[in-house]
């Protein structure tokens, strides 16, 4: 396979973006992470690449991800960098400064600025769920989701609810998500009035918005 693959390389003018396009539209790279019993007991470590193994995104891209979802993206190319991780350009024009690394792409394995990376590790500790859980930019940029939602679905919650989900998770919510996430949103708005917050709709679905970007499923690509 290396060695067809290097001819290729050889016979595009060593040009990677007819590789990477080859490789991407393999039917190996195409596969499905869905488990498969029988082919699990054959091969539990995945060495024939009987299915796609699942993996989590990169730190930029989970940023990116958070300001797509808020709409605040600032897609403009090129351009000087920012050390504000509360930027909204592109995570790839966040400087780089050793003695002032942004803490969210440290904490999802961004590079080691110190020396030369030839790889990134994919590391699980707490501090990632701490993130979506405390950081006031996902927060800030939850709630203008969650603005947005209600403004575009009239005030509905039930509809906005199901927007959230096509958002975050690119599904609909299944029945029982979509029963125990409203009853969750009402009680969630009942506190907030009780406590006499202002726009007690949309700070509840900024709570749901925050559980759902915290699930596995927002983060790893299947």
């Amino acid at each position: 396979l290396l060695d067809y693959l290097a001819q290729q390389l050889i016979e595009n003018g060593w040009r990677l973006k007819p590789l990477h396009k080859q490789i991407v539209l393999s039917a190996a790279y195409r596969q499905s992470s869905d488990p498969n019993p029988a082919m699990t007991k054959i091969d539990p470590g995945n060495n024939y690449l009987w299915r796609f193994n699942p993996r989590r995104l990169e730190a930029e891209h989970i940023r990116d991800s958070l300001l797509a979802l808020s709409g605040a993206l600032d897609e403009k190319m090129f351009g000087p960098g920012s050390l504000d991780p509360g930027n909204t350009r592109r995570s790839v024009y966040l400087t780089i400064k050793r003695s002032e690394l942004i803490p969210m792409m440290q904490v999802f394995d961004s590079p080691e600025p110190l020396v030369s990376q030839a790889s990134r590790p994919s590391t699980t500790i707490a501090p990632q769920a701490l993130v979506f859980m405390n950081n006031p930019h996902v927060r800030q940029w939850l709630d203008t989701l969650a603005a947005n939602l209600l403004k575009q679905n009239k005030d509905s919650l039930e509809k906005s609810l199901t927007q959230a989900y096509r958002a975050t998770l690119n599904r609909a919510p299944t029945k029982q998500e979509q029963k125990d996430s409203l009853a969750f949103l009402k009680s969630q708005a009942a506190d907030y009035k009780k406590s006499q917050q202002k726009n007690p709709d949309e700070l509840a679905l900024g709570d749901l918005c925050q559980v759902l970007v915290s699930l596995n499923e927002f983060i790893y690509v299947n």
